[in-house]
C-alpha cells in the first residue's frame, strides 16, 4: 500500500492584509498665551546701517544680508518656534503703493522664498491701510506653519516684515507683527551711500558713517578712537572729546593744524546734519616720506558738549573734497536701431565721490537703544594704575506672510529635533532672496531641523 504522510495539512489558508506602521507626526510644544515677557525696546542696528528694528525679547539674530538693493536680517526662537525676516529694499522704479508691490509678488517670484519648505499654498492676498498683507500655509517635515508678510511703500523704499510660526501659535503671529513694523525704520541720512556699504556706529558717542564693505575696523569700541582702514591706503579715524568754545571756521581749521601740522588748508565749508552742525575741512600734506597725502576732517556738534570728528586721508596731491567737480552725465541707452554710441566717459574722480559720500554720512543721531546682538565688543579695561604710579594715556485661518523675493528661514527649536520653517530675506518689486539662518528646534518633540541657509531667487519681473 501508499504510504501516508505523517502529516497532513488539511485546512485552507488565506493571504492577511498588515497595515502599515503609520508614521508619527512631531508635535508642536503647546503654544505661547501669555506675552507679558516680550519685549520690544531694544534695537537692532542692521551691519549697513540703513535701519533699525525692533529684536523682540527670545529672539536672535540670524544672519544679516547687505545686497547692492536689500538689506536684510532674520531672528529666531527656538522656543516658540518663530522666524522673523525683516527687509529694507532700494527698487529700480519708485514703488508708490501697495498695490504696486503686490503686482511684482507673482506666484513664481514668492515659490523662490518658500524653496527650503516641502510645500506652501497662499491663502489670502489683501490691502489695508496701504499696506499688502499675504497669509500662506505651509508644511516643513509634515508638520504646519503658518506665515504672513507685511510690505509697504513710501515713494523711496520697500519694507517687509515676514513672520512664521508654528500653526498653533497664530496669536503669537498676530502679536509680532502688531508691533514689529511700526519699529521698522530707516537712520536718517544714511541713504546717501550704496546699499552695500557697512556703518560704524559708536553708541557711546552716538556717531555713526558708513563706508565700503571692503574696508576694515581696528580697534573699535565703544567710547575710543576708531581707525578704519580702507582698500588703497585710505585711513579713516573717528573720535569725539569735549568741545571748549563755540565751533567755528577758525576752531576748526586750529583743529586740522594741531593733527596735521605741517597741512596746507583747502578749504572750509559749513555742513549741516539732521541733528548736527559743524564744518568740513580739507587739507593737503605730505607723509614722512615726502609723498602727498590729501584729507577731510569733519568736524561736529550736536548740542551735547562734545567735538565729532571724522579725519580721512587718501592718496593724492591737493584734492579737495568741498569742491570736486560734477559728475559725468550717464550715457543715453542705444537700442540695436540706434547709431553706434559714443564711447562712454570716465570719471576720473569717482573715487574721490565715494571719500565724499563717506563723509556725507557722518552724523551724530539720537541714542539708540541696541540690543545685544547690536552692541560692539568691549575692550578690556586699561589696568588701575597704583597711587605711586605715573598714569599712561590710556496660512492659514489666520496668519499673513509679505510677498518677498528671499526665502524664508526656517524657525529652528532648541533642544530637540523639532522641523522649523525658515525665515525669508526679499527683494520687492523684483523681490530677491538672501541667506537667512534658521531657528531652532522646539522642545521635548521629534521634529526634525530646517536648514539655515536659503538660496536666493532670481529677480523678478514685475507684471505689466
Amino acid at each position: 500500500g501508499s504510504i501516508l504522510p505523517l502529516f497532513r495539512n488539511t485546512s485552507s489558508s488565506t493571504t492577511q492584509t498588515v497595515d502599515p506602521t503609520a508614521i508619527p507626526s512631531a508635535t508642536f510644544p503647546p503654544p505661547v498665551t501669555d506675552f507679558s515677557g516680550i519685549s520690544f525696546d531694544q534695537l537692532y542696528l542692521h551691519p549697513s546701517g540703513l535701519y533699525t528694528i525692533a529684536e523682540p525679547t527670545g529672539w536672535t539674530i540670524l544672519n544679516p544680508v547687505t545686497q547692492s538693493d536689500v538689506a536684510q536680517v532674520g531672528m529666531n526662537n527656538g522656543e516658540n518656534l518663530s522666524v522673523i525676516d525683516a527687509y529694507i529694499q532700494k527698487p529700480v522704479t519708485p514703488v508708490a503703493d501697495a498695490q504696486a508691490i503686490s503686482d511684482t509678488l507673482t506666484r513664481d517670484v514668492l515659490a523662490q522664498t518658500w524653496t527650503r519648505y516641502n510645500r506652501w499654498e497662499e491663502t489670502n492676498r489683501r490691502i489695508e491701510d496701504n499696506r499688502l498683507l499675504i497669509d500662506f500655509s505651509i508644511v516643513f517635515n509634515r508638520q504646519d506653519y503658518v506665515a504672513r508678510q507685511v510690505s509697504w511703500a513710501d515713494n523711496e523704499y520697500i519694507y517687509s516684515v515676514r513672520v512664521v510660526a508654528p500653526s498653533n501659535g497664530i496669536d503669537l503671529l498676530r502679536f509680532l507683527l502688531d508691533n514689529l513694523p511700526a519699529t521698522l525704520k530707516p537712520v536718517a541720512g544714511m541713504d546717501s551711500a550704496p546699499f552695500s556699504w557697512q556703518a560704524y556706529y559708536d553708541p557711546f558717542a552716538n556717531h555713526i558713517l558708513r563706508h565700503p564693505q571692503a574696508w576694515l575696523s581696528q580697534d573699535v569700541a565703544p567710547g575710543r578712537t576708531a581707525s578704519i582702514i580702507g582698500s588703497q591706503g585710505e585711513t579713516l579715524r573717528v573720535e569725539y572729546s569735549d568741545l571748549s568754545g563755540a565751533l567755528d571756521e577758525t576752531a576748526a581749521s586750529n583743529y586740522v593744524m594741531s593733527v596735521v601740522p605741517n597741512a596746507t588748508i583747502l578749504s572750509v565749508t559749513p555742513v549741516t546734519r539732521e541733528t548736527a552742525n559743524g564744518f568740513s575741512v580739507t587739507y593737503a600734506a605730505t607723509n614722512v616720506d615726502g609723498e602727498p597725502f590729501s584729507g577731510d576732517a569733519l568736524l561736529l556738534s550736536a548740542g551735547d558738549g562734545k567735538l565729532h570728528t571724522a579725519n580721512l586721508r587718501f592718496p593724492g596731491s591737493q584734492i579737495d573734497l568741498n569742491a570736486l567737480p560734477a559728475a559725468p552725465e550717464a550715457a543715453p541707452e542705444v537700442t540695436p536701431s540706434d547709431a553706434t554710441p559714443e564711447e562712454t566717459v570716465s570719471d576720473p574722480n569717482a573715487i574721490y565721490r565715494d571719500y565724499a559720500t563717506i563723509m556725507e554720512t557722518f552724523n551724530v543721531i539720537a541714542p539708540i537703544p541696541l540690543s545685544a546682538d547690536s552692541l560692539p565688543p568691549t575692550m578690556t579695561p586699561l589696568p588701575t594704575l597704583p597711587p605711586t604710579a605715573t598714569p599712561t594715556e590710556t496660512n492659514t485661518p489666520e496668519p499673513t506672510a509679505t510677498s518677498t523675493s528671499t526665502n524664508t528661514p526656517e524657525p529652528t527649536p532648541t533642544s530637540t529635533n523639532t522641523p522649523v520653517p525658515t525665515a525669508t530675506n526679499t527683494n520687492t518689486p523684483v523681490p530677491t532672496a538672501t541667506n537667512t539662518a534658521v531657528p531652532p528646534t522646539a522642545t521635548n518633540t521629534n521634529t526634525s531641523v530646517p536648514p539655515t541657509a536659503t538660496e536666493l531667487p532670481a529677480t523678478a519681473t514685475p507684471n505689466n
